[in-house]
């Protein structure tokens, strides 16, 4: 099994999965496994963007969303590890999901 690892990610997926792709070519590889950790900022709409913990300078929407909204599909499995800018509102709403 082959787990790749990515520091903050701040909701840049289309920048990583690219990455990735050109990984995998480069090294004739498949990854299985794409952990995330710190700020994964899983920001699905302007809502999202306003709880988010960070000054207003650090926030943008990036690409998150549009895996959110099934736009686009990730082409891994993708854990993330939550970090210190987060939309905590959203990220309740799974864990209240999952009890």
């Amino acid at each position: 099994m082959k787990i790749a690892v990515e520091g903050c990610c701040h909701g840049e997926l289309d920048k990583i999965y690219d990455k990735l792709a050109e990984l995998e070519e480069r090294d004739n590889i498949k990854v299985d496994l794409l952990l995330c950790c710190g700020d994964f900022e899983a920001l699905r709409n302007e809502v999202d963007l306003k709880c988010m913990a960070a000054p207003p300078k650090y926030r943008q929407m990036n690409t998150f969303y549009k895996y959110y909204s099934g736009e686009k599909k990730a082409p891994v499995l993708t854990i993330f590890i939550g970090g210190n800018h987060e939309a905590s509102n959203h990220l309740w709403e799974l864990y209240v999901m999952l009890l």
